[in-house]
């Protein structure tokens, strides 16, 4: 259980863990993540879950050093297991069929849009990305995105609002996932409840148990307390208090 199958480098600091599990395999949805912890008296560290695969019993995850990993990728190999893997966490995404669907990224956000992305393909949706382009987390999943959708466009961090704007000006979107900084957000958010577009945001706040007892992650949404990592990761961003949430990240990360 929890045995490390492949890992594809993708840069010196990034690289794709492949970890056979067969309970979070099985039961895993797009949206949800996992808690891993790569040494008994280290840390346990939430991950997006970006793949799985039920037939082979496995779960991928993007580990970045930068994540506070230090040199944890010089010291796992293919073969070991890791001692400890919780999951799956969270609520998956609810997401439409033969839908037009915006998906809006920047920096460590990137990441748990890809299952998402790759679902909504499944899908049927029409797939449309914004992205940053200086993310280290877009350039080694870009393939991945590119594999399923219709758009994609990288620019940098001070354009990327304006060409999400772009693409609801010009094109009929009927959904809109979006995950990156908070205040960016809510200026999508906002654009988007003018127009009557459903937006749902990933929300990626700092979490330690994953199950709801520190309240670290906690967020207001539609005036009630929730917590990220039991309620979401996913809320309705037309409902979320993102002054609070901003005001909040300012004091743990």
């Amino acid at each position: 259980m929890n045995e490390i199958v492949d890992i594809t480098p993708y840069s010196a600091k990034t690289a794709r863990l492949r970890i056979y599990n067969e309970d979070v395999s099985d039961k895993c949805l797009p949206g949800q993540f996992v808690i891993i912890k790569f040494d008994r008296n280290g840390h346990r560290i939430p991950f997006s879950l970006v793949d799985y695969n039920r037939e082979n019993r496995t779960i991928d995850v993007i580990i970045h050093q930068a994540d506070g990993l230090d040199s944890i990728l010089e010291k796992i190999q293919v073969g070991e297991s890791l001692p400890d893997l919780l999951g799956p966490l969270g609520l998956p995404a609810n997401i439409p069929e033969n839908k037009s669907i915006l998906f809006f990224g920047d920096g460590s956000g990137v990441v748990p849009l890809v299952p998402l992305i790759h679902e909504a393909r499944r899908k049927g949706c029409d797939v449309r990305c914004v992205l940053s382009e200086h993310s280290s987390r877009t350039q080694c999943m870009l393939h991945d995105i590119e594999q399923d959708a219709e758009l994609v466009v990288t620019v940098s961090d001070d354009e990327l609002f304006a060409n999400a704007m772009k693409i609801l000006d010009e094109t009929k979107i009927d959904k809109v996932f979006m995950s990156g900084p908070t205040m960016i957000m809510k200026r999508l958010s906002a654009k988007t409840k003018q127009r009557n577009i459903p937006a749902d945001v990933l929300l990626n706040m700092m979490m330690i148990d994953g199950i709801g007892l520190c309240g670290i992650c906690r967020v207001i949404v539609n005036g009630e307390r929730k917590q990220t990592c039991i309620d979401g990761p996913i809320f309705d961003a037309h409902l979320v208090d993102f002054d609070q949430l901003f005001n909040r990240q300012r004091l743990f990360i």
